[in-house]
């Protein structure tokens, strides 16, 4: 943390490789320092060059007189890794490559790359990069802005990071548009060193950072994303643009769902939603007050309620009956919410209808519409006088007008609209949608952080060693599925237990293994693909003596042909569910749940978590699973043994991360009864050797290396 601090805190900065060339990256970069009034010392660097903006240059970065704490490296790729040497004879602790040609670069710029990243790591620099954009430090002891990116940001409370470099510019001009103030703004690049979550856990202690917004198009350590946006999401909202081929599933989502992040999908959707967290206070709940000027726009307003599930409640009959005083007339509709006061509107009877709104206890948040007015300044002026006599958040929606109006800003000691202002969007929708977005993080807030529970009956020391003779003595090919035996063994090695069964080649052992378990038994294809199809007939269940064996063992063959079959005593009834453990190549461990059988395959996709799974995340995904009422009861259905359930999802995760050699568990089915539940078939699959070595190495890289983490077994997860 002490190297983020001196990257976006420096006293003196050397840009090397600063151009006299107006439009090059080196001399953009250097006339962006000077012209963002650096409270410190910058230094041009350039072999053949005395002078740079009629700034001294020095020809060499061994000659600059002052101890540099900050390098921004601009020149060409073959020679950034002679500059990184000098940076150590130096001891220059942090550096920024601009450059590009590394990780984008073909063989010759991958292998530029990992000399770079191994002068950086064995001095201890910190390096970001390559082919970053920079960064920018608003505060104004520091007013660095280290960047080439065309756009000044106004100084502000929001921590922002892109991995696009073309994007960077982008980013900064929507955020001055959109009168979001930044506190530092860091574009990544290749992030070989400083990454993603570096600058998460930076603005998780940084005063002056209280929202975070990142573009991001891959993850690094999922693991360690996922613990510091838990942490940092209690108090700063963590927004995400998502892009790219690993936000192209729902592992991302299921990331996102258990710590707190809020997911966009625009850039607009992005600087809408940060509006409104940098600015007004977060939501009590979903009930919307809609005050405004235009009918036309409050329908609207109201649709776009209801689409993102917020309520637009009625109002008591008091409360619409001062309402009716304040508006003129005795008829304010069926509701009196929304409140149109027409397009000539009253600024004193707007202002008063808003505080009645906010004040009757009815709503969570105003939502004001104001469409062309020859007194528009005085509506803002009302409108700004609500929001700061009330601790629910306000929003405006000045027809076409994104940003933060003159009427609606409370400046801040920098000028920028500070918090308490009131933001404005150019649609009702789009002002529903950030609400509807802030209302789901303060429910995510509210609801209890959740645990990871203590669990008797595991023994890791054993799992863990026979993963390890099992992967040694090759007993299955790599990536397989163990042998029945393992897989039970696994699976008590943290309380499981899986029904018995047996696997028989024909009919007379059946026969035999039902008379040994016990009649009724069901009869079933030991195929994988059909061994819970009832659908097809590849199972035959309640098979009471061994004229209905017979049949049942013609029934199965005929439905999918030849096939060894598993004959199992007849399991208590209960509701059919699939538990699934793997390792997401974006995410890393997901666990998942849905109903089991053919019709529940085609309903939906199953609804997955990260680990560590806490008590919180398990009756939360058995609360959202597609047809979840089965579970949980209701419509006449009893209520199965969710707490049984709910344990299973916490021993399977516990084996996953006990064992990180396993890639696959899967039981299908899990009966979950009223009391208890039946685990009928598992299955575990290891890693192939390679990657099953970084798993118990417990690294995980993203991008050229940065992200990275080195965790293992259990404790480190948590």
């Amino acid at each position: 943390m002490r190297g983020i601090d001196r990257l976006l805190h420096p006293r003196v900065v050397a840009v090397v490789g600063a151009s006299r060339e107006p439009g090059t990256v080196g001399h953009e970069v250097f006339r962006r320092l000077l012209a963002s009034g650096f409270t410190g010392t910058v230094h041009p660097v350039n072999a053949a060059a005395r002078h740079v903006a009629s700034v001294y240059a020095y020809q060499d970065l061994a000659d600059v007189p002052d101890r540099v704490d900050l390098a921004v490296i601009a020149v060409p790729a073959p020679g950034v890794a002679a500059v990184l040497r000098t940076c150590v004879a130096q001891g220059v602790p942090t550096a920024i490559v601009l450059s590009s040609g590394f990780a984008d670069g073909g063989p010759a710029g991958q292998a530029r790359l990992a000399e770079v990243i191994q002068i950086a790591r064995e001095a201890g620099i910190r390096l970001l990069g390559p082919n970053a954009m920079g960064v920018i430090n608003t505060a104004p002891t520091s007013r660095l802005h280290a960047t080439f990116a065309v756009g000044t940001p106004l100084p502000g409370r929001v921590g922002a990071l892109t991995q696009s470099g073309a994007l960077a510019g982008t980013f900064l001009t929507d955020a001055a548009r959109r009168a979001v103030g930044i506190s530092t703004f860091v574009s990544a690049g290749d992030r070989s060193d400083v990454s993603t979550n570096d600058l998460l856990e930076y603005w998780q202690t940084d005063p002056r950072t209280e929202v975070v917004l990142l573009h991001l198009q891959s993850f690094g350590n999922p693991r360690r994303f996922a613990r510091i946006t838990r942490r940092l999401g209690r108090t700063k909202p963590v927004v995400v643009l998502k892009s790219g081929q690993d936000f192209s599933s729902g592992a991302a989502d299921a990331l996102f769902a258990g710590t707190g992040v809020i997911r966009v999908d625009t850039l607009n959707q992005l600087f809408d939603t940060a509006a409104l967290l940098a600015h007004q206070p977060l939501p009590a709940g979903r009930r919307v007050g809609v005050v405004g000027t235009s009918s036309a726009l409050a329908a609207l307003a109201i649709d776009a309620c209801h689409s993102y599930g917020l309520q637009v409640p009625t109002l008591s009959a008091p409360t619409r009956e001062v309402l009716a005083e304040i508006i003129g007339h005795g008829d304010t509709g069926d509701t009196g919410n929304p409140v149109d006061l027409g397009p000539l509107a009253d600024p004193d009877r707007f202002e008063a209808a808003l505080r009645l709104m906010a004040g009757s206890g009815a709503v969570d948040a105003l939502l004001a519409l104001v469409t062309p007015h020859a007194e528009v300044d005085r509506l803002g002026a009302a409108v700004l006088a609500v929001s700061r006599a009330y601790a629910l958040p306000v929003l405006a929606s000045y027809l076409g007008h994104d940003g933060v109006p003159a009427p609606l800003a409370v400046p801040d000691a920098a000028g920028s609209p500070g918090r308490g202002s009131v933001p404005s969007y150019s649609s009702p929708e789009s002002a529903a949608l950030a609400l509807s977005r802030a209302a789901d993080h303060a429910a995510w807030r509210a609801r209890e952080q959740g645990r990871v529970p203590a669990l008797d009956g595991v023994a890791a020391d054993h799992a863990r060693a026979l993963a390890v003779r099992v992967a040694a003595d090759q007993v299955v090919p790599a990536g397989t599925w163990l042998p029945e035996p393992v897989v039970h063994a696994l699976l008590a090695d943290v309380g499981l237990q899986v029904w018995p069964s047996t696997r028989v080649a024909d009919a007379d052992a059946a026969l035999a293994a039902a008379r040994r378990g016990g009649w009724p038994v069901a009869i079933k294809i030991a195929d994988e693909r059909f061994r819970s199809r009832l659908d097809v007939g590849a199972v035959q269940l309640g098979v009471g003596d061994a004229a209905e064996l017979a049949t049942a063992w013609e029934a199965v063959r005929a439905a999918v042909g030849p096939g060894d079959m598993l004959v199992q005593p007849m399991a208590p009834s209960g509701v059919s569910t699939v538990v699934r453990m793997h390792q997401d190549p974006r995410v890393g461990p997901l666990v998942s749940l849905r109903l089991g059988g053919a019709v529940a395959d085609l309903l939906a996709d199953p609804v997955a978590r990260t680990l560590p799974l806490t008590d919180t995340d398990a009756a939360d995904l058995i609360a959202t699973v597609r047809g979840s009422v089965l579970l949980l009861g209701g419509s006449g259905a009893p209520a199965a043994d969710t707490d049984a359930l709910a344990d299973l999802l916490h021993r399977v995760t516990r084996l996953a991360e006990e064992v990180p050699q396993i890639t696959e568990i899967l039981l299908d089915p899990v009966l979950v009864g009223r009391r208890g539940v039946v685990v009928l078939h598992a299955g575990i699959r290891l890693a192939p050797p390679p990657a099953a070595a970084a798993a118990v190495a417990g690294t995980t890289t993203g991008g050229a290396g940065g992200d990275t983490e080195s965790t293992t077994g259990v404790e480190a997860a948590r």
